[in-house]
């Protein structure tokens, strides 16, 4: 079965509106009306695998394979093969000097931390990240109605983290990643984000992982969403480590006009901003500017994948390696996605979920477009790709609407505590560490919290974790990743984490902790959400039927029973209009639930009445951590938008100075 895939190979600033950017149906996909910039080829689709065209040569991205290699080794591994003539006395010194010589170079290479002929000794590192991405809204999860082939592809050469966790919500979790410490630590916890015209923002005490990156000579780039606070510059990407950001202050905006959209402030302000930070000694400089859309209405994705690329580009050849955070505001609300994208999508039935598909759809074809440039330029092999969503699916806006996410099998939505809530996608591709032969995921079943990116990446990049003073909580899973890619087998590695704390929350007075197979759920566990549930599994129905068991125990479900969960799914309402705080866990225990999540993945049974030994020992545990919990900002600093907000000619900037920074407990 032969594919056709086009490639754009230069910039699409010309003609980059939405009427004019057009893709045809998966898996054949083409970017059009881009003039004299595309070159057509067709590639031979292998079984497993995605073509990918640069114009130039035939390029199959086929399982792990490195791609593109066969072409260029062909006349070297074949070359006609010369007869060396014996060296004389004086070529054998020469060859002393020579030899000397480089010894010396190398030596000094690796002092400088670089090779004498210019290759990067440390792996570049490219995160992407997807806003509101539910656990059922990836096709390499399954099974499922919405194709994602590019994210598949990636994914069939990686490490699948199954029990990946983030935080209930946008900011804490992109908190958590960037700190390698919990939020709850810093006031951060709980299901809220920072609405636009609040002085709410992540501590400026906080050492953050582009800083640490910045400082071992990485470049580093942010694109797309920060979601972090700017009410003061201080606050802002380029001043917490980023040499270049492009992209959104806030966490929410339309993606077309750019404005916000979430929160009180909804609509006052245009959000898409371009800002550079320049290194000349001792002295840094800082350029910050609004971005003028040289295409009004062009899909931020694809604004956002363009940056991507051309800084991909202009990496070939540089020593130094670079950090790429691509931060996608897909598929998070408002679900508007491109005409081309919902018709790529056309056999889903129910209207909702065939715009969220549409979203993704896009999101994937971003994800195609940044490989490739990796591939094109001879970089995808030097290259640490890690994927992952910042939180569960949200299932319903307040207003009713509804988005079309899925975190099927699992119980619960973002803001939530259950697992659909805080469980996402995610995986990580070591080109350093995978066997050329490898030709499928590699499942990995430990605990990973989102704060374990920051130690991991730092010691991937050959950088030792460690904070300026302060508690790490997240772990490093390095070496756990290197044995599993090298054919341990993931029963017989050791997982480096024992138990997560999934938040502490005061304001809304919940908590919940995962050790090993049990999870402890203090609190409500959906407070200020939708939460998606369904009749699921009782302590008969596993008994009466293995495959529930058989399905459970790798987290996924057969077509069968995904079909009765899709026909049975309601949706639940919990609202607190007026959450009370709550210092101690000993306020939280109007409700207490212990799931045993080997079997019950739809936390349906309480096993707190039977298990009660297991239930008193998470709760230790957690109260263990919750005397370390800073006190939340205090609410007018995230709920009082309309006081010292303001916006100029009608765009969002930072309008404190020097603002007072709560500090944070080490």
């Amino acid at each position: 079965m032969k594919r056709s895939f086009k490639i754009p190979t230069g910039s699409l600033k010309k003609d980059r509106r939405h009427s004019s950017y057009t893709r045809s149906s998966i898996p054949s996909i083409t970017f059009s009306n881009v003039p004299n910039e595309s070159h057509q080829c067709d590639c031979q689709m292998p079984e497993g695998g995605i073509a990918i065209g640069n114009g130039t040569r035939e390029i199959q991205l086929e399982n792990s394979t490195l791609p593109g290699k066969e072409a260029e080794n062909y006349e070297n591994q074949y070359r006609t093969r010369k007869r060396i003539p014996m060296p004389s006395i004086h070529h054998v010194l020469i060859a002393f000097i020579v030899l000397i010589v480089v010894v010396t170079t190398v030596s000094l290479a690796i002092v400088l931390n670089r090779e004498p002929d210019g290759v990067r000794t440390q792996p570049n590192i490219l995160v992407v990240i997807a806003d509101d991405l539910g656990y059922n809204d990836v096709g390499y999860q399954g099974p499922g109605d919405i194709k994602t082939p590019y994210i598949d592809h990636l994914a069939r050469s990686s490490i699948v983290l199954e029990r990946h966790y983030t935080q209930p919500m946008c900011s804490p979790s992109r908190a958590a990643m960037f700190t390698g410490r919990y939020p709850f630590r810093y006031g951060m916890s709980g299901s809220r984000a920072i609405y636009y015209g609040s002085r709410y923002g992540l501590d400026l005490s906080e050492y953050l992982l582009p800083q640490a990156l910045k400082e071992a000579k990485y470049k580093t780039y942010l694109l797309g969403k920060w979601h972090l606070g700017f009410a003061d510059w201080l606050m802002t990407p380029t001043r917490r480590g980023f040499d270049y950001f492009y992209g959104t202050y806030g966490g929410s905006t339309t993606y077309r006009t750019h404005q916000s959209y979430e929160g009180p402030r909804a609509g006052d302000g245009y959000d898409l901003f371009e800002d550079n930070s320049t290194h000349n000694g001792t002295t840094v400089s800082y350029t910050h500017q609004v971005v003028d859309d040289p295409a009004p209405g062009t899909f931020s994705e694809l604004l956002f994948t363009e940056k991507a690329v051309k800084i991909i580009t202009g990496a070939q050849g540089d020593v130094e390696p670079f950090f790429l955070v691509v931060s996608y505001q897909n598929p998070h609300a408002p679900i508007t996605p491109m005409a081309n994208d919902v018709a790529q999508n056309e056999d889903i039935d129910n209207e909702n979920r065939r715009k969220m598909a549409g979203m993704i759809t896009s999101l994937d074809y971003g994800v195609g477009r940044i490989t490739s440039a990796l591939e094109t330029t001879h970089q995808l092999n030097e290259t640490i790709i890690i994927f992952l969503s910042d939180n569960g699916g949200h299932l319903m806006m307040p207003s009713g609407e509804s988005l079309g996410s899925s975190n099927l099998p699992f119980r619960g939505a973002k803001c939530t505590l259950y697992e659909g809530g805080v469980r996402t996608p995610a995986f990580i591709k070591i080109p350093q560490f995978t066997p050329v032969t490898m030709n499928s995921s590699v499942k990995y079943n430990g605990l990973f919290h989102i704060s374990d990116w920051f130690p991991t990446i730092l010691k991937l990049a050959q950088l030792e974790p460690g904070l300026k003073g302060k508690q790490l909580d997240g772990v490093d899973h390095s070496e756990t990743f290197r044995k599993l890619l090298g054919g341990t087998a993931r029963h017989q590695v050791k997982k480096p984490r024992d138990h997560v704390v999934l938040d502490i929350d005061p304001v809304f007075n919940q908590a919940a902790i995962v050790q090993e197979k049990y999870k402890l759920i203090v609190g409500k566990g959906a407070i200020m959400s939708f939460d998606q549930v369904y009749p699921l599994i009782s302590d008969e129905s596993i008994e009466n039927d293995p495959e529930i068991v058989k399905n459970a125990s790798h987290y996924q479900v057969s077509p069968s029973i995904y079909q009765e969960m899709m026909d049975y799914t309601q949706i639940q309402v919990n609202y607190s209009k007026n959450p009370q705080k709550c210092l101690s866990l000993d306020c939280m225990t109007d409700a207490l639930s212990l799931f045993d999540l080997s079997w019950d993945f739809g936390e349906s049974n309480n096993l707190t009445w039977r298990f009660t030994a297991e239930a008193k020992e998470l709760y230790k545990t957690l109260k263990s951590y919750s005397n370390s919990t800073f006190p939340m900002v205090e609410p007018q600093f995230f709920e009082d938008h309309n006081k010292d907000a303001k916006t100029e000619d009608n765009v969002w900037t930072p309008w404190l100075l020097n603002s007072t920074v709560v500090k944070s407990r080490k």
